[in-house]
């Protein structure tokens, strides 16, 4: 009985009992960490990188969306409402006087204040209980409101730039008001009575460049339609302080807009606006032309 169990022990192993040796296995371990970390670590990267596009992506819509409705908006600027409506608000002026004309109380570009641009334009509002107090053309004559009677008033929309962050104001004009408007929609407006709410967040985005200006004008005889100066034609003779005097002009004005901005900064002056969108590296660069399809007018006293 020995002699067998000792026979068996001593019986060479055959191919179907072979196995790893441990130096296999080991080698077997570290190649499929080394895969798995592999593939970690490509995961990991690829969230990480969509989550950066994302984040991109969504900031450069932010500033697409201020930048299209500026030139939506640019374009109606100055509408005055109904042509019955249109005297109340045109300033005949004569060129004798030195005043070249305006826009009376509405005017409907102004960017008069650096990183600040307002623009006005009439829209219909239906009056409300208590409006007479509010609004002269509410009245009904006695002092009580004309409810729902449907009145042109002029509203006053803009965007600013104010510590790294676009504000933006959608207020009725504050002249529209009998008494003082309740909140300020000025371009230095601050405080609890400021009518101008962010549009975009300090914590996604530091803007660091917004500017709007005039970029371009030139006067148009608004009978002939030539442009003032223009040799060969009836306008040559005439410049700008002609208008309202010996003849009716209509200005018209092209504005330029330039933003840029970076994420996840709070570091001002790094943006160089002359580089077209280049300087600094990962910059949100956007700029439009917009022009008023409503000139201003300068009447002629006739």
């Amino acid at each position: 009985m020995t002699n067998a169990k000792q026979s068996l022990l001593r019986r060479p192993r055959s191919d179907t009992q072979s196995g790893l040796t441990l130096v296999e296995l080991i080698i077997a371990i570290s190649i499929g960490a080394f895969i798995a970390l592999a593939g970690t670590t490509l995961y990991g990267t690829t969230i990480a990188t969509g989550a950066q596009v994302s984040k991109s992506a969504a900031t450069s819509e932010r500033i697409n969306a201020i930048l299209w409705t500026l030139n939506r908006d640019l374009k109606r600027a100055g509408y005055r409402g109904t042509p019955s409506d249109l005297s109340l608000y045109l300033q005949s002026t004569t060129g004798s006087s030195g005043v070249t004309g305006d826009e009376g109380a509405f005017p409907a570009v102004d960017v008069s204040t650096p990183g600040c641009i307002l623009y006005t334009y009439a829209t219909n509002y239906s009056c409300l209980a208590g409006d007479a107090s509010r609004f002269s053309l509410c009245d009904d004559g006695s002092g009580n409101t004309s409810v729902g009677n449907i009145i042109p008033l002029h509203h006053r929309y803009g965007f600013r730039l104010a510590s790294g962050v676009i504000e933006a104001v959608a207020i009725i004009h504050p002249t529209q008001f009998i008494s003082p408007p309740p909140l300020d929609s000025s371009c230095t407006a601050s405080g609890v009575n400021s009518a101008w709410s962010p549009v975009t967040r300090l914590s996604e985005l530091y803007v660091d460049v917004f500017t709007a200006a005039l970029h371009a004008q030139r006067y148009v005889d608004a009978d002939s339609g030539c442009i003032l100066g223009t040799s060969g034609t009836d306008c040559a003779t005439n410049t700008a302080t002609d208008c309202g005097d010996t003849i009716s002009c209509r200005i018209e004005r092209l504005y330029k807009v330039t933003v840029c901005a970076y994420p996840d900064s709070t570091t001002d002056g790094l943006c160089v606006p002359s580089a077209d969108g280049t300087q600094p590296d990962g910059q949100i660069f956007g700029e439009i032309f917009a022009a008023p399809r409503n000139d201003v007018i300068i009447a002629r006293e006739y």
